[in-house]
């Protein structure tokens, strides 16, 4: 077993080893506001709760992507799929692994625009 992957396995929240050899699907449970990080790096920042799977911390691209998809009101996403996956991303200058989101939106059924109804 790699380090990473101990490490990764015994943080509180979903960390990009976790993702990097392969995308997960999941069910998002709930979105919450939490204090996030220790003494002066604390921040308040929106956790998104996955069903079967660690809480993810949500950066702004991966907000904006979820609000894009299910809407402005959080409270209607839980019982949407997404898929999250490792990407590289550039943070403080230098080139890391990032966690993205993929929303999962069903397509709309399409229109059946033939009327088969045979009238005698």
């Amino acid at each position: 077993m790699k380090i990473s992957e101990i490490k990764a396995a015994q943080r509180r929240y979903l960390q990009t080893a976790t993702v990097k050899a392969q995308p997960i699907v999941a069910t998002i449970s709930n979105l919450e506001m939490e204090t996030v990080g220790q003494g002066t790096e604390a921040k308040t920042k929106p956790v998104l709760y996955l069903e079967n799977e660690k809480p993810m911390v949500l950066n702004a691209s991966n907000l904006e992507a979820l609000s894009d998809a299910f809407g402005d009101d959080s409270d209607e996403w839980p019982g949407h799929k997404i898929k999250v996956r490792c990407v590289k991303t550039q943070f403080q200058g230098k080139t890391v692994d990032g966690l993205r989101v993929e929303p999962i939106v069903p397509k709309p059924a399409l229109k059946d625009d033939l009327n088969d109804q045979i009238n005698f």
